[in-house]
């Protein structure tokens, strides 16, 4: 049976230098030449995302953005899938967290664009390039975004975080990436847009049987994505929330070709 097989990038896939390793390029070309699925799943935006598929050699469909965008850069016909975030209510969560704001960005294609931008969430967020920057206040901004990431002072987690549920509970949903003493980093998306989302669609779309789902991931991003596949793996250096709702773990890490081996022994390649 053919299997569709999602792979996260950062803290999956790459190694801490953001390499795919000559063993994960073998193993993952095996598989896609003996019929599988293979997609990358991953929270970069597209043009921090398309030298790895291209790497790879892939010609299936590229989900960035958590799930905001699915496109396949190797097949023009494929209906392009993205979702954004209505602008009206990007500019009245500015405008409501602006005194609290240590910077904020978003990206669109090549561009990022910010408000008091900080070079160093790029540590954060790969695939970001700050030599494509745009500063602006976003209520003057006439364009919408797939999600948003806040650096706020960490004394106001409470109240953004309420401002979210009672004005857009509906709409959009917040995840926290973590705090210190002073700052607490939030991306903000629409609450039913998820890597696991998007791969539901691309499961329809290449008419895979949901059983044969595998899907690895180390982030809170990739939670509802290893929740939500038959074979949910977490790897080895996943964080608590996706080792918690994963139904396998990796034997070894991202920097020790943890997927690559893991496929090695399921595919008894």
């Amino acid at each position: 049976m053919k299997y569709l097989i999602a792979c996260d990038l950062d803290g999956s896939l790459l190694d801490r230098k953001g390499e795919i390793s000559k063993l994960s390029k073998e193993v993952l070309t095996k598989l896609k030449n003996q019929g599988h699925t293979i997609v990358i799943a991953t929270g970069r935006p597209f043009n921090g995302a398309i030298g790895k598929y291209r790497e790879l050699e892939l010609d299936t469909a590229l989900i960035t953005d958590n799930g905001g965008s699915i496109e396949n850069p190797m097949d023009s016909s494929f209906a392009k899938q993205k979702t954004f975030i209505p602008k009206e209510m990007m500019h009245k969560l500015f405008s409501y967290s602006k005194s609290f704001i240590v910077s904020s960005f978003f990206s669109v294609d090549e561009v990022v664009y910010a408000y008091q931008y900080e070079k160093k969430l790029e540590e954060y967020f790969s695939g970001m390039h700050s030599k494509n920057v745009i500063e602006s206040d976003f209520t003057t901004l006439d364009i919408e975004p797939t999600g948003l990431v806040f650096l706020i002072d960490e004394k106001y987690q409470k109240q953004f975080e309420t401002f979210i549920d009672d004005n857009f509970g509906h709409t959009l949903s917040y995840r926290l990436w973590g705090t210190d003493t002073q700052y607490a980093i939030y991306e903000v998306y629409l609450k039913h847009i998820s890597k696991s989302s998007a791969l539901k669609y691309l499961i329809d779309h290449y008419e895979i049987d949901p059983q044969y789902w595998i899907a690895f991931g180390d982030g809170i991003n990739d939670v509802e994505m290893i929740r939500d596949a038959t074979h949910g793996v977490a790897m080895k250096n996943a964080v608590e929330e996706v080792l918690k709702v994963g139904n396998d773990v990796t034997e070894f890490t991202h920097d020790e070709d943890g997927i690559a081996k893991y496929l090695i022994k399921f595919f008894n390649l």
